[in-house]
């Protein structure tokens, strides 16, 4: 199977973290995986580390240098089905760890059951509360054939899986007028009708509260900096702009258009990602957010 992993990193605990990930893939994979990793916060340590780790495993190593974290992953899809004809695209999370080394391909011969069938591919620990965001992500060709890429404008990425769900919502031809069917699977405990979940004890979620290694993953100071940065910023950004782009807040939408604009496309191109609706002029975070 040949497969392309994109891994963002940002913060320095990661850096170890994602060096536990690769070995826990890549020393007994019998697959075909090119691996890139983002470096999207670089200072001069985080660099060379980050080099090093790319130089230990053979890996693509990309300093961006910005926390954009959405462009590395669609850049990763884009590379997947546009360059590299890679079967899937694979976004890691940089606190996901398997806990043994032969578990990746068994987990990956599953996923690819439904690769013919579904856009989506989630995979999670077995903790029930271990929802959305899922650890590892896998987008299908027939995915980025249908839906293409996530909307930039939702920078850095806070509120882009709304806007992802809402359009493979319609684009898999679901009911708009069935709340229920909609608001269902968006707690991320049930998947959607084109995703599947694959859930196993021998992964490790390690940046989610419940983890043993979520005190060491992130300190007090840093979580409350992380909130007081999303609730105050991020949701205050994407909220708004989400309001204009589907007439409702999350889960309530009543455009079936974005903008309620019937010649505006559900599905986003690579070629127009940075910039998907320049009619529709928004406020962006872009190049504030460090």
């Amino acid at each position: 199977m040949k497969i392309e992993l994109g891994i963002s990193i940002y913060q320095t605990p990661e850096i170890k973290c994602v060096d536990a990930a690769l070995e826990s893939i890549l020393e007994k994979t019998k697959n075909d995986i090119n691996t890139t990793l983002y470096l999207n916060r670089c200072t001069d340590t985080m660099f060379e580390d980050c080099y090093d780790l790319s130089k230990k495993y053979g890996v693509n190593f990309k300093p961006v240098g910005e926390n954009y974290y959405l462009h590395s992953y669609e850049e990763t899809k884009h590379r997947a089905f546009k360059i590299n004809n890679a079967d899937c695209a694979m976004v890691l999370q940089s606190d996901v760890i398997f806990t043994k080394k032969n578990i990746f391909d068994s987990v990956m011969k599953e996923a690819s059951k439904y690769f013919d069938s579904k856009y989506k591919v989630c995979i999670a620990s077995d903790h029930p509360e271990d929802t959305t965001p899922l650890a590892i992500e896998i987008t299908t060709k027939l995915g980025y054939d249908k839906v293409g890429c996530a909307d930039s404008n939702y920078y850095p990425a806070a509120g882009s899986e709304v806007d992802d769900y809402r359009r493979s919502y319609l684009i898999w031809g679901c009911d708009p007028n069935d709340r229920e069917k909609y608001i269902a699977p968006q707690s991320g405990r049930e998947p959607p009708e084109w995703m599947h979940y694959i859930r196993t004890p021998n992964l490790l979620h390690i940046g989610k509260p419940w983890s043993f290694g979520s005190k060491i993953f992130r300190s007090r100071p840093i979580e409350y900096s992380m909130a007081v940065c999303h609730d105050c910023i991020l949701h205050n950004s994407w909220v708004p702009y989400h309001l204009a782009k589907w007439g409702c807040h999350p889960w309530y939408e009543t455009f079936i258009h974005p903008f309620g604009d019937s010649n505006e496309p559900l599905k986003i191109e690579w070629e127009v990602f940075d910039n998907p609706y320049p009619t529709h002029k928004f406020v962006s975070l872009r190049g504030l957010v460090a």
